[in-house]
């Protein structure tokens, strides 16, 4: 199980930028809860395709025991910022601090991975606790700046397809027209997954 201890202060697409990209007049408030809420929701779908996170947060990983080699299971992380592994101890059945001079962290590229300092084990865990292995860290990008631009773009995309999905004319088919009468619209099959797709598609260059 992996989980947020202390969320993102920010998100890489501010409200001018997610506006600006729906042609949300900036003096136009009315949706402004709305598109807020959404910013963080495009952001986790497009995290999800690429096993990442992109703003700088503190997340726990929570294990039912120790692996011989603990592949942390997102990044980017350094390796000073594994803050602490903790277990819960056999014969007490309480939780302790593993001391850092009990493991290693190495980095490779952006993954970090934990092992036994060479020549000792894991201590021995409880393994009915209902967390017998807690690994907290920090992960994304220290620096906005250095987020690739491809995954903007695509935040800001699934942001668009969010925010549309709201509209009764996303695939609208048929239509009545003031003085006209019922019109009908010849409209894509596949409209629903095209920015999905697109999606997907920019976050391949991400792919963890």
């Amino acid at each position: 199980m992996l989980r947020i201890v202390t969320p993102p202060a920010s998100y890489p697409v501010t409200l001018t930028e997610a506006k600006a990209q729906l042609r949300v007049a900036s003096g136009d408030t009315s949706n402004d809860a709305i598109i807020t809420a959404l910013i963080p929701a495009a952001t986790k779908f497009c995290q999800s395709l690429v096993q990442r996170v992109f703003v700088l947060q503190t997340l726990e990983w929570v294990l039912p025991c120790w692996r011989d080699v603990l592949d942390l299971p997102i990044a980017p992380v350094l390796a000073d910022q594994v803050a602490s592994v903790k277990y819960v101890d056999w014969v007490g059945q309480t939780q302790h601090t593993l001391a850092t001079s009990a493991y290693v962290v190495q980095t490779k590229g952006e993954s970090v991975r934990i092992v036994p300092k060479f020549g000792t084990c894991w201590p021995l865990v409880f393994t009915r606790s209902p967390e017998p292995v807690v690994i907290r860290f920090d992960a994304g990008y220290e620096d906005p700046a250095d987020l690739p631009a491809n995954v903007k773009v695509a935040i800001l995309l699934m942001l668009r397809h969010l925010y549309t999905m709201g509209e009764a004319s996303l695939i609208l088919t048929s239509d009545t027209v003031f003085g006209v009468g019922q019109q009908q619209f010849a409209v894509p099959a596949d409209l629903a997954t095209l920015i999905p797709d697109a999606v997907r598609n920019l976050m391949l260059d991400e792919v963890w």
